[in-house]
């Protein structure tokens, strides 16, 4: 009887045993789950563009959420609560729900009320960030670093406060955090990633020396092939910025003979051909051009080379054709390429020149012989010349970097008779074509002459702007709108008189343009003076016809005169 008691009770025991056994393999069984969810969502997040969450990465970390819910409310006396919160906190995180996220902190602070729990402190400082309270969260998170914190999630700190800083464009600062990270973090592959973000970043704010030292630690620690031939091919780039060309061009060199470097062949070679540009070996760089069109067709590197060797064609060589057939196959050789505008932009250019070309054959052909002669069979209208001369000057000198050329016509319309509307504009392009060639004295000339005869032009206020040596007592158009604005507020008559001066004395200007266009809409609108609208109306169609402003005055005039001719009836 004895015996069959304990028997029971030994059963019993067993029951208790195996039940609470089975209780406890379910709940792991949950949160391990709960785990697996969050660490997938994480992997997708990692791998996507710009860390943006994909609509599957999203459930994931929703699912992690009701799982460790569900842990929460089912066995609150487990040792893994703690984890299975950091999860709730984490997932909300990631999914934007801060509000949500702080409700888990709040609830998870009240239940354990212990300040050791150091992780919660962390998250709660990044959800203050993402609300917008960018100061209080950096405060918190170097609070933190003050605190006992293990490795790990010190360099998590680090690279928390690196991003808040380069969302605020403290470039700086943040690549001293991400430093300050890479140097804590042992695992290789995240000092890879971390080093490859300072190097990017330092590279494009033409910190070379840190850009450097960083590509260095890339290659030191990458275990990606792609990422290791990337990173030394940065590294010859920094040495052809900080003109170190020996060690560039024998860093290539090395590279070329190296069969792992395969992939980059192209872009060692285009590097290569770059150094040669920089160092006037004409031939050479041609010849490393010209190869990689031949052998790497159809990439971005063949590309860019047709485009250089279009540059070539035509600011070196002067030869136009040929420009053109290179610049035309930028396109079909890389349909992605960076230069594919800039190709496009030239040919325009190119096509331009041709045909302002034309017509001044054509102006000189016309002033060698009789114009009433009937010889003669084509001529340009007199009004279209001086822009037809300022046209090719612009495009030789601003485009093709050709000065010589872009003075031939430069000189031939400031000697023009027929040139008042574009004579400012010429002498200040004479100026500068003058100072480019470093003829300061003679640029001066030019610029004295502007502020003498046009002291109202914007070009007048332009050369007094760039050149303090100079001076003026005549106040610019610019000078007298600005009074006039000043003073409409105060004493409209008197504003009114300024605008007027204005547009009496600058019919060229910008600010000549903005005078008559408020006189006009003002006439017209508050005053209702028509008559005073339309003679504004028309100055501004007369002067600046090809202007926003003039388009808007002839839709307006034309109404004005339709009024006035019924008000006369």
């Amino acid at each position: 009887m004895v015996y069959f008691r304990l028997y029971i009770q030994h059963v019993l025991i067993m029951i208790v045993l195996l039940s609470s056994c089975a209780s406890f393999s379910a709940y792991f069984n949950t949160f391990y789950n709960a785990k697996e969810q969050f660490n997938k969502a994480e992997l997708l997040r990692k791998k996507s563009e710009n860390n943006k969450l994909s609509k599957t990465a999203a459930d994931l970390y929703k699912s992690s959420i009701e799982k460790s819910k569900f842990i929460l409310s089912e066995y609150p006396d487990v040792q893994f609560r703690k984890d299975a919160f950091l999860l709730i906190i984490k997932s909300h995180y990631f999914t934007a729900e801060y509000k949500e996220a702080n409700q888990a902190i709040a609830a998870m602070q009240d239940e354990f009320n212990d300040e050791s729990i150091i992780e919660v402190a962390y998250w709660s400082a990044l959800v203050k960030w993402k609300e917008g309270k960018t100061q209080p969260a950096i405060n918190s998170l170097v609070n933190l670093l003050e605190s006992e914190v293990n490795i790990k999630l010190q360099s998590k700190i680090y690279l928390s406060i690196a991003e808040i800083y380069f969302e605020q464009k403290l470039n700086e600062k943040s690549m001293d955090y991400l430093e300050l990270a890479a140097k804590k973090i042992k695992e290789r592959s995240e000092k890879d990633q971390i080093y490859y973000r300072i190097a990017e970043l330092s590279f494009k704010q033409k910190d070379f020396n840190r850009s450097l030292l960083a590509y260095k630690e890339v290659i030191k620690n990458t275990q990606i092939k792609s990422r290791q031939q990337l990173s030394n091919l940065k590294i010859v780039q920094i040495y052809r910025l900080q003109n170190k060309y020996d060690l560039a061009s024998s860093s290539i060199k090395n590279m070329l003979l190296d069969e792992n470097y395969q992939t980059i062949y192209a872009a060692l070679e285009l590097e290569l051909a770059k150094l040669y540009q920089i160092q006037n070996m004409y031939d050479e760089y041609i010849s490393r051009l010209s190869g990689i069109v031949k052998d790497f067709p159809n990439t971005k590197e063949s590309a860019e080379s047709s485009f250089l060797l279009g540059e070539t064609a035509l600011i070196k060589d002067r030869d136009f054709d040929r420009a053109l057939k290179l610049y035309a196959v930028v396109k079909s050789e890389f349909r992605t390429s960076l230069f594919i505008k800039s190709a496009q932009l030239r040919l325009k250019e190119i096509n331009a020149h041709s045909k302002l070309k034309d017509e001044y054959e054509l102006w000189l052909n016309n002033s060698l012989i009789d114009t009433s002669s009937k010889t003669s069979k084509k001529s340009l209208n007199i009004k279209s010349i001086p822009i037809m001369l300022y046209g090719l000057a612009e495009l030789e000198s601003l485009h093709f970097n050709n000065n010589d050329s872009a003075t031939v016509y430069i000189d031939q319309l400031i000697n023009l008779k027929n040139n008042k509307h574009l004579l400012p504009k010429a002498l200040y392009m004479k100026s500068v074509i003058l100072e480019d060639s470093q003829k300061f004295e003679e640029s001066r000339i030019f610029k004295n002459q502007i502020i003498v005869e046009f002291p109202q032009s914007d070009y007048a206020f332009a050369v007094l702007n760039s050149d303090s040596s100079l001076f003026s007592s005549v106040k610019t158009s610019n000078d007298v709108l600005v009074e006039a604005e000043n003073e409409w507020i105060k004493n409209p008559a008197l504003a009114i008189d300024k605008y007027k001066s204005i547009v009496v004395s600058d019919s060229l200007s910008e600010s000549g343009l903005k005078a008559a266009y408020f006189l006009a809409y003002n006439y017209d609108y508050i005053f209702v003076d028509l008559d005073s609208a339309k003679i504004f109306y028309e100055w501004i169609i007369k002067n600046h016809s090809t202007s926003d402003q003039a388009n808007s005055s002839k839709a307006r005039l034309s109404l004005i005169s339709r009024l006035l001719t019924k008000n006369e009836k």
